[in-house]
């Protein structure tokens, strides 16, 4: 299965709770997991009150004896429940040092921990900063989410770091829009692969612009832990949007069954 990276320049937009809402859409048979790869540390364990282990430090542990990549995401994983569902993660520890530690033992030459082929992984690689630990991740990665604001100061970071998220590797780069923005889409499009083309001389093509995710502040709170999940919390605008996105990623996703995944999430 796939690796999504799902990361953010300036702000703070929601890359976590994004990253959640992605794994709790996407239907069981791709065994989805969130996996907190954030160098600054994790924030999952106290938002839904989760154990401190297993972690991250336990996966990369394991991924170092595993004789198969998927071998090692046990020792790692836990559960958090999220109304009916139950949304497999590896949590991070509030300190980033041990991330920033860990991060190296799943993402170096001859690590395919996280791309293993038995499930779906979504990282929530946190803020994008100048030599982040996230970089290596960022180039295993099937298709890189970069979360902004279609504001002026968010979207001039983006642009800023566009060059090395362009030709970090393969996969599709999408810039995903928060809510809160002041610009559409199709506007944000066009400045941003006006730039790719004609300052960076890249591949418009290699740029896509997704969104704008509703601003609705009850699924956000749902997924973060501070209100119960209704009966029908999946059909909640940002949900529906979540499933939405899975959709449109499902092209760059090559094991993932798109229909599927809009319509289990909805239905």
């Amino acid at each position: 299965m796939p690796l999504v990276a799902v990361t953010y320049v300036k702000g703070r937009p929601g890359a976590t709770t994004t990253a959640l809402g992605l794994a709790a859409v996407a239907p069981a048979d791709l065994r989805p997991v969130v996996v907190e790869a954030d160098p600054a540390g994790g924030d999952l364990m106290r938002r839904l009150d989760l154990a401190a282990t297993p972690s991250l430090v336990d996966l990369a542990a394991a991924a170092r004896g595993a004789t198969h990549a998927g071998d090692a995401f046990p020792a790692g994983q836990q559960t958090a429940v999220i109304g009916e569902v139950g949304v497999p993660v590896v949590v991070a520890p509030a300190g980033g040092a041990q991330t920033r530690a860990a991060l190296p033992e799943l993402t170096g030459t001859g690590r395919a921990v996280l791309t293993t082929p038995q499930r779906l992984v979504i990282a929530d690689c946190g803020r994008l900063a100048p030599g982040s630990a996230a970089w290596p991740l960022l180039r295993l990665a099937d298709v890189v989410l970069v979360m902004a604001r279609a504001r002026t100061d968010e979207l001039a970071h983006v642009r800023e770091v566009l060059a090395e998220l362009v030709d970090v590797g393969a996969g599709r780069l999408v810039v995903l829009l928060a809510a809160g923005g002041l610009y559409p889409a199709a506007d944000v499009a066009e400045v941003l692969s006006t730039h790719v083309a004609e300052e960076l001389a890249r591949d418009p093509a290699s740029l896509g612009v997704l969104g704008p995710l509703p601003d609705d502040r009850k699924a956000a709170a749902v997924l973060g832990g501070e209100l119960v999940a209704g009966k029908r919390w999946r059909r909640l605008p940002l949900m529906r949007a979540y499933a939405a996105l899975l959709y449109d990623l499902a092209p760059h996703l090559v094991t993932a069954p798109a229909n599927d995944a809009r319509e289990e999430a909805i239905g």
